[in-house]
């Protein structure tokens, strides 16, 4: 479990039966032994104080410089009274991604918020990262680099400023490429929106899940789940004529390049 400080540093909270709890006691009088305490994780992470996160997914590390990333795809039910510098928004419908770098001994990190995931013409609440309607998105969910340290990840969204503009999708970005004048890595923000792009849409009401690449990151693949009342024919584009209903088909998608070079690049 961890504990995200609002400093910017955070600690990694051991689950054992010596654990001490914030009220005094002990994770072991709570649960007994470690069996109980793995059966209860999430309430012996409340007891130790760790902090409560908005719907962790998947996680991510950069092969460049072993920074971590966790995708918080969304917490509606988080109130305004609940958040914290780790997840500042409630209700927090769009989501983010959080990254943070292992101290040397492991016990404790520092961490930022990568990206706020929002609808463009969202409020500069909402809109904490800047994105336009060419990277705007929601819950991300799917994550992982590619050996180059391309980030790839996906979204299962369900807020509706988005989902009137786009389907889920696919989005990529280089984090280290995302630096200051000191060289510094620095969070996806308004002056480098060009960065964040968007490579792929999927079909109504799918989500967007699952990535893999081969080796020489010249084939991605993605999965396609639970599609809505699609395809129609063999062109992806071709909307289904109201009335007419066809079996939604769950894929994996294959992406390659016609001139057979890496994925992803220019």
């Amino acid at each position: 479990m961890a504990r995200f400080n609002a400093d910017g540093t955070g600690v990694w909270l051991l689950l054992d039966v010596n654990t001490a709890t914030t009220n005094g006691s002990t994770l072991g009088a709570l649960y007994g032994d470690l069996p109980g305490i793995i059966l209860n994780t999430r309430g012996a992470g409340d007891a130790v104080g760790a902090t409560p996160m908005d719907r962790p997914e998947w996680t991510t590390v950069n092969p460049l410089n072993g920074d971590v990333y966790l995708t918080l795809t969304n917490n509606s039910a988080r109130t305004p009274e609940k958040v914290d510098a780790a997840n500042p928004r409630g209700p927090n419908r769009h989501g983010h991604i959080i990254r943070w770098h292992d101290s040397d001994d492991q016990l404790s990190f520092t961490w930022d918020i990568f990206v706020f995931g929002a609808n463009a013409a969202g409020t500069a609440d909402i809109n904490r990262s800047g994105l336009t309607e060419l990277n705007q998105f929601a819950s991300p969910d799917g994550m992982s680099f590619d050996s180059r340290g391309v980030l790839w990840f996906e979204t299962d969204n369900g807020e509706s400023t988005l989902t009137d503009y786009t389907n889920d999708q696919l989005l990529a970005v280089i984090p280290t490429d995302l630096v200051d004048a000191s060289g510094k890595q620095v969070p996806v923000n308004a002056q480098n929106q060009v960065d964040l792009r968007r490579f792929f849409v999927g079909p109504n009401e799918c989500e967007v899940t699952g990535i893999t690449f081969t080796p020489d990151n010249k084939t991605l693949f993605v999965n396609i789940q639970h599609p809505g009342n699609w395809p129609y024919t063999d062109k992806a584009t071709d909307a289904t004529p109201a009335g007419t209903t066809v079996r939604p088909r769950a894929s994996t998608v294959v992406i390659q390049r016609i001139d057979g070079g890496e994925i992803g690049t220019a």
